[in-house]
């Protein structure tokens, strides 16, 4: 009987183009337009320089590009810095049932390998999807232990998906990527402590995860072992870090069910637990014309395992002191989306935190921990506004905004690949590289992708 990273492997390698459904294709360009995006905003951020500084540093012999520029590094230093970009705002996508952001890891670890031993754009794309798809099977193996006991799932998961990405392009044996897993086994983690500082951690757990999946492949290749059932076996993650044994129930259909068309485009740059909140103020604010001044109470009824992440420490979540204190807010996002009509990454600012209108509706926002409206697998959100002179206004989204439930159209992401990098790019510009990740598949190589997201400007 084949291990689960027997079953994974033989998946990974086996894969082919013409195997993957056209509906895996096109829904998968659009996640990769996204991830782009959201990549790209980040240039000048600072946790984004802090990495650069770190990576440029490292010497060795460069030969993978840093986005946004021609600079380049070592393989596992450009999937460190390139998965920061794209996690760093917390506004790339989500797989709402197993928890975890599948694109960060996955598609800069594709990038950077693919440039690495110049594949075709379509072996890239072939990558991509296999990560994908081990991503989101080991996510949901978890049933969402991982956050209960204060794991970050995707610091977890993405080094062993990493590595099945890395695998497949560097056109390893099976023996191989099967000992890659199980060092990434050692190798995997992300703790959820920087819930109660707001510090910067939670922005490098991809991209740490990439950087070992990389080191993790490279040892094997020179003959390195890992552990065999590093997922099932008695020590392995699963009992170790959700206290059960992971069954092959999730892997057994690797090739003939696709989890990827339901990897969940974020609508917001704040943490996915709020987003129905978010949701259901501005329908209030549109539909009723709910102000702030008006309000009363705001209640928010929200899932046991979300009120513990954006709920509280109660004080802290009222007084956000840093920009992912503000983005794991339920307080925050509820106050700023009524006040400002909208949650764009220019909301996430502490300007807009210590504003005195803000932080009155603040502290006029009552959480409860409530399993009551429950949606397995998603992140639904029950909200009730009670305004000064009586009237009373209830909403329940049960289907976040970008799910396969209540779905986005071309029209929307495309929106929001573009506002993500007017900043740094012409219209013409943003076209073209729209166009390009649209027909990635068809490409010879990522080199016309580089040299479209090239920018000229200081700092960077």
């Amino acid at each position: 009987m084949r291990t689960i990273s027997e079953r994974i492997a033989d998946f990974t390698l086996e894969l082919t183009f013409e195997q993957i459904p056209a509906n895996v294709i096109g829904y998968g360009k659009l996640l990769l337009m996204d991830t782009f995006g959201v990549a790209m905003a980040n240039l000048e951020a600072e946790h984004a320089q802090a990495i650069r500084r770190v990576v440029t540093e490292n010497g060795s012999r460069p030969v993978c590009t840093l986005w946004g520029s021609a600079d380049q590094v070592q393989v596992a230093e450009a999937v460190m810095y390139n998965a920061g970009l794209i996690h760093g705002s917390d506004y790339d996508d989500t797989h709402v049932g197993g928890i975890v952001h599948p694109s960060a890891a996955v598609v800069s670890t594709a990038i950077c390998v693919g440039e690495a031993v110049g594949a075709t754009g379509q072996e890239i794309y072939e990558a991509i999807i296999v990560g994908w798809e081990v991503i989101v099977r080991l996510a949901l193996s978890a049933k969402g232990r991982f956050h209960d006991v204060g794991y970050h799932g995707t610091g977890i998961v993405s080094s062993f998906a990493a590595a099945c990405v890395a695998g497949k392009l560097y056109k390893v044996s099976r023996d191989i990527l099967v000992n890659a897993l199980g060092i990434c086994g050692s190798q995997a983690a992300g703790l959820q402590e920087f819930l109660r500082d707001g510090s910067w951690v939670k922005k490098l757990h991809p991209g740490w995860a990439a950087h070992s999946a990389v080191y993790a492949l490279q040892l094997a290749m020179a003959g390195f072992t890992g552990a065999k059932e590093v997922f099932e076996g008695e020590f392995g993650l699963f009992k170790t870090h959700c206290g059960f044994t992971c069954g092959t129930e999730e892997f057994e259909n690797l090739g003939t069910v696709w989890h990827t068309p339901e990897i969940t485009f974020k609508m917001y740059p704040v943490c996915h637990m709020t987003h129905s909140f978010i949701d259901c103020v501005l329908e209030a604010r549109e539909k009723y014309e709910v102000e702030p001044e008006e309000v009363e109470e705001i209640e928010c009824r929200i899932e046991e395992r979300c009120y513990h992440i954006v709920c509280e420490p109660e004080a802290a979540k009222k007084n956000p002191q840093t920009d992912y204190m503000m983005r794991f807010s339920l307080p925050y996002v509820v106050s700023v989306a009524l006040s400002k009509g909208k949650v764009s990454p220019w909301e996430i600012d502490m300007r807009l935190a210590r504003d005195s209108r803000i932080g009155g509706l603040m502290n006029r926002v009552r959480c409860v921990a409530d399993d009551s409206k429950r949606n397995p697998g998603y992140f639904p959100g029950w909200l009730k506004i009670r305004l000064r002179d009586g009237r009373e206004f209830v909403f329940d989204q049960r289907w976040e905004k970008g799910t396969p439930q209540n779905p986005v159209d071309l029209d929307a992401v495309m929106e929001k690949f573009s506002n993500n990098l007017e900043h740094f790019y012409t219209e013409a510009q943003i076209k073209q590289l729209a166009e390009l990740l649209q027909s990635f598949e068809k490409m010879d190589g990522a080199q016309p992708l580089f040299k479209a997201l090239e920018i000229e400007k200081a700092g960077i």
